[in-house]
């Protein structure tokens, strides 16, 4: 049971900060406000993982009651990372409507963004198998949120498309939908894992 559960922590560690560092790279390249919001999300998404990490750690450790308590406590704060995350697009996209900014793409950097989509749907695929193998909110909340991310990532490549070929602040109209898709979804499992911890 560790070793999916550290497998899982560690995996998405790994990947979503290796995503990160390469979409805020692309970000700054086209500056494009999307593809840079997507970059944040991924390192929410590391934050996540390592929360993770150590919950799973503690799970084992305590056992039984207090261990599924606090994988559920894990998923919580996940959950509570995840919307803040949200919430910072939906400001980011404020900012750009205020504040307009061109933007531009290539062929290249837009490869390497469908490329993400894989990886982050493989990374989505890891997580759904570690879960059947050993079964834990945390890993089914990393599942869902990686599932997410490739949605959100193809919202990006759209928007950073048409904004280059339509006067119009789509960057930032994207910006609201993922923040707002983002924000619903965690706001979700927040309500689910309070009242599993508050029942429990």
């Amino acid at each position: 049971m560790k070793k999916y559960y550290y497998t899982a922590g560690a995996l998405g560690i790994a990947v979503n900060f290796l995503l990160f560092m390469v979409k805020l790279y692309v970000g700054n390249a086209v500056f494009s406000l999307t593809i840079y919001c997507d970059a944040v999300n991924n390192l929410g998404d590391t934050f996540s993982c390592v929360i993770a990490m150590l919950g799973f750690y503690l799970a084992v450790k305590l056992g039984g009651r207090r261990g599924a308590r606090t994988q559920s406590l894990a998923a919580f704060v996940i959950g509570i990372i995840i919307a803040i995350t949200g919430l910072f697009f939906v400001y980011r996209g404020l900012d750009r409507l205020m504040y307009p900014a061109a933007t531009s793409y290539s062929l290249k950097y837009v490869a390497v963004i469908v490329s993400t989509v894989f990886v982050k749907a493989a990374l989505g695929g890891a997580m759904v198998f570690l879960n059947k193998k050993s079964p834990s909110p945390i890993t089914k909340a990393l599942a869902l949120d990686s599932f997410l991310d490739c949605l959100i990532t193809l919202f990006t490549l759209i928007s950073v498309v048409l904004v280059t070929k339509v006067n119009f602040a789509f960057d930032a109209y994207f910006a609201f939908i993922c923040g707002g898709a983002i924000t619903v979804e965690a706001v979700r499992n927040i309500v689910k894992e309070t009242k599993f911890l508050i029942n429990d």
